[in-house]
């Protein structure tokens, strides 16, 4: 009778190999490539976040860029989204210029401005396509991402 006897090096690959073919292999989750651009009412959305939800996993998210154009990440840059059905949102605002003014209420007083002193007054924000766009589940809008290159152009009607 042969007797093998394991060394430390088959102890490590066994390590290694075993919980890779217990979980279904090496590789991680699938991802599919996507870029696209995001139009409101036929213009392109000049700046902005976009968000893919998957049903289960990791979200992918982009920047929208001048042009309208997107590509997503999800784990390393320009890698996409996981493949499956998704969710989607597009956030896209514009925050106009602050102010200084002097403080209004009692709690501004509180927060140590000196006398005749002023606080900073937050811009008023410009949402660059309507705000239901900006949640999941609000934004009505879904698509599906293949294995591989995906184009996904998103054109927001005016008025929706």
């Amino acid at each position: 009778m042969v007797r093998q006897r394991f060394s430390g090096s088959h102890l490590l690959l066994a390590m290694v190999c075993l919980p890779a073919v217990l979980l279904g292999g090496c590789g991680g989750p699938k991802l599919g490539k996507v870029t696209g651009r995001v139009t409101y009412n036929g213009k392109p959305v000049t700046g902005g976040k976009i968000m893919f939800y998957p049903e289960s996993g990791r979200m992918a998210l982009g920047e929208i860029a001048a042009d309208g154009t997107y590509s997503l990440t999800t784990f390393k840059p320009g890698d996409g989204a996981l493949v499956g059905t998704h969710r989607i949102a597009v956030e896209a605002t514009k925050v106009g210029p602050g102010s200084m003014a002097a403080p209004k209420t009692f709690e501004e007083e509180l927060k140590g401005v000196p006398p005749g002193g002023k606080v900073l007054v937050a811009g008023k924000v410009e949402w660059l396509v309507p705000e239901k766009y900006s949640r999941p589940e609000t934004s009505g809008l879904t698509r599906k991402v293949e294995a591989g290159e995906n184009k996904i152009d998103l054109e927001l009607p005016a008025g929706r």
